[in-house]
């Protein structure tokens, strides 16, 4: 499965720079959201948010955009 970049788009809007992980058959089965150039890591919903300095239904759900 290769790594893809792209972008996330959380629902209050804010985009962010991301590596997809992707499947042959396009199912996108993990992403790394990248911010000032470095990985944030997911551990959990309210951790990765809090990494954002955002609240958790600021991020969740969330879109992505497969650029490369």
């Amino acid at each position: 499965m290769p790594w893809k970049r792209g972008k996330i788009k959380f629902d209050d809007g804010s985009v962010y720079p991301a590596e997809l992980l992707v499947k042959e058959d396009g199912e996108v089965w993990n992403v790394k959201v990248l911010k000032d150039n470095k990985v944030i890591e997911e551990i959990d919903a309210q951790h990765f948010a809090n990494k954002l300095k955002k609240d958790v239904s600021s991020v969740y759900p969330f879109t992505y955009e497969i650029t490369e």
